[in-house]
């Protein structure tokens, strides 16, 4: 019920971000073995009809989209064609901001990408804005930058009128955790909400 629509796959593409529509016209482009049955939903993605669908009770075409898409999901041709499209619209443009703010930290980075795959690559430059600390590459000190950028994203989402993102501040507060234990270099394990990366 967070407005985005069908949210699929490794990288949890959404339909209304449109990395959805992008990952299934791939697939077709490439021939994935569900493409002709995929082909008749392009429209209702293009329009980001699957946002405007009660999840509680979707209607027929989207369970049929949703059954098609789980299918799908076994074909490497999808799964390549995942990989493509986030590169494309998260992982380069994550990497981008990163290497312009001069982060050299896995942590640093991992906090940029949080932010793009969470709320889109321009939502960077917004937090940016929020506070003065001197990025890396101006001079400033990494770790004291990481640290504001994060109070300020942590301080955007509480402030979001949608009570779903609002709660969405774990992802701030892990990040918090990792920079007081001094997990820089993301060393696992890392136990995250209770999960345990080895």
């Amino acid at each position: 019920r967070d407005g985005a629509g069908i949210s699929y796959g490794k990288h949890q593409a959404t339909d209304r971000a449109d990395s959805l529509d992008k990952i299934v016209k791939k697939y077709i482009a490439e021939g994935g073995s569900h493409a002709a049955k995929l082909q008749p939903y392009l429209p209702q993605l293009a329009s980001n009809e699957t946002a405007k669908v009660n999840p509680s009770s979707p209607p027929e075409w989207a369970k049929n989209l949703v059954s098609l898409l789980k299918e799908a999901g076994s074909d490497p041709k999808m799964q390549s064609a995942q990989d493509a499209i986030f590169d494309e619209n998260y992982w380069d443009p994550a990497t981008k901001h990163a290497d312009q703010i001069g982060l050299k930290t896995a942590l640093g980075y991992a906090v940029i990408y949080d932010t793009c795959i969470h709320s889109g690559p321009g939502r960077v430059g917004t937090h940016r804005a929020a506070f003065p600390e001197k990025s890396p590459k101006n001079g400033g000190d990494e770790k004291a930058w990481v640290k504001a950028y994060v109070s300020a994203r942590k301080a955007w989402l509480l402030g979001n009128s949608n009570p779903i993102v609002r709660k969405t501040i774990y992802r701030m507060e892990a990040f918090e955790k990792m920079m007081a234990d001094g997990n820089w270099d993301l060393n696992t394990p890392i136990s995250v909400r209770g999960v345990k990366i080895p």
